[in-house]
């Protein structure tokens, strides 16, 4: 059994450094975004086509979607929005559990469905934005 030389620690202590930094750098700018509860939006795409906008407020909204590939109940409560059923084989959506936060997803693959939390009054100069599809 080999011994880990003092130069092998110090390449996997700069890379381990260079991961936690890039980690902070992104969490600091998604943490950095202003919004005010009651601000925020969800828009619900099937299939890739826009299905639904929901303003994610405190009164409890259920939005049942039944579509030919799936049936999916999504719930707006808290300022957030949540899927509560799915009839997916696997239900890992509801495992993604309560989402709040702008840019955060629940993605439900064999129903087709994305939601995906977002701030309608953010600023144009988003970096994160998609640029081109190629």
């Amino acid at each position: 059994m080999q011994k880990i030389k003092r130069g092998d620690l110090f390449i996997i202590l700069l890379v381990l450094l260079a991961a936690a930094s890039i980690y902070g750098v992104k969490l600091y700018k998604n943490h950095n975004e202003h919004y005010q509860q009651g601000d925020l939006q969800a828009i619900i795409t099937v299939n890739g086509k826009e299905y639904k906008t929901v303003s994610l407020t405190k009164e409890e909204q259920i939005i049942d979607i039944q579509t030919k590939f799936g049936h999916n109940t999504l719930k707006v409560f808290n300022y957030g929005i949540q899927m509560t059923y799915s009839d997916a084989p696997l239900r890992i959506a509801l495992e993604m559990g309560f989402i709040s936060k702008p840019k955060q997803q629940i993605i439900c693959i064999p129903a087709r469905i994305m939601v995906e939390v977002f701030n309608p009054n953010k600023s144009a100069d988003d970096e994160d934005e998609l640029d081109a599809v190629i």
